[in-house]
């Protein structure tokens, strides 16, 4: 289970690290184009914005998982099933 924990944990670290990346790229462009000197407001307007975005990748995250989690059991099931079966006729 410890490995699949790390996994797990390696996999959200990686996905965070790209949303990371994508927000300093979109930021070192917009800084590039234009001179922004962000208020508070713009600053909070773009934490809010990233902490979005990044829901919005976690929650992708968490659909993917549980998609493969739910492939997983149904693979369980099945291969558990046809075991079942091939004990009944032996």
């Amino acid at each position: 289970m410890a490995g699949t924990t790390d996994r797990l944990t390696d996999f959200a670290k990686r996905g965070q690290d790209a949303v990371s990346g994508a927000f300093g790229t979109w930021a070192d462009a917009v800084g590039a184009l234009t001179p922004f000197r962000p208020t508070a407001e713009d600053a909070r307007g773009l934490l809010d914005s990233g902490f979005t975005a990044a829901e919005k990748v976690l929650k992708v995250q968490r659909d993917f998982a549980k998609g493969v989690l739910d492939a997983g059991v149904q693979i369980v099931e099945k291969a558990s099933e046809v075991t079942d079966k091939a004990r009944a006729k032996s």
